[in-house]
């Protein structure tokens, strides 16, 4: 049965740059990132970020590994991050990486949504 934990994250530091890319404007970004709620630590994600030009289509991917206490168990696991917005319609979420469990998060699994305003909600198990 799966678990339910909510939570937010602030944007701690950004690096981004730029990429050439033809009929879009793409970047590459590196964050890291602070979390709060059910799930308290912090993270660092590398992800693509790309805009359809004139349309106001939006994408991104990528990868980010999270140390943190999630319901009171300390450990760290990778997320893979997929991301579309059209104007006001946005959907992101997170894949719990299977095997990327570490600590008391061994053997975690999972996905989450991620909301406008960087709230999340997670539901996932912990096999084991």
């Amino acid at each position: 049965m799966p678990i339910h934990a909510e939570g937010a994250f602030t944007v701690a530091t950004r690096d981004e740059s730029p990429i050439e890319w033809d009929g879009m404007q793409m970047t590459r970004a590196r964050w890291r990132k602070e979390f709060s709620g059910d799930l308290v630590g912090s993270s660092e994600i590398e992800f693509l970020m790309g805009s359809v030009d004139g349309e106001g289509a939006h994408v991104y991917v990528g990868v980010e590994r999270v140390e943190c206490t999630l319901h009171g168990r300390k450990g760290s696991f990778v997320l893979m991050h997929a991301a579309t917005m059209l104007g006001t319609d946005h959907n992101a979420s997170w894949t719990i990486v299977p095997g990327s469990g570490t600590g008391e998060l061994a053997g975690i699994g999972g996905r989450a949504e991620i909301l406008p305003n960087h709230d999340f909600v997670l539901e996932y198990h912990l096999e084991g």
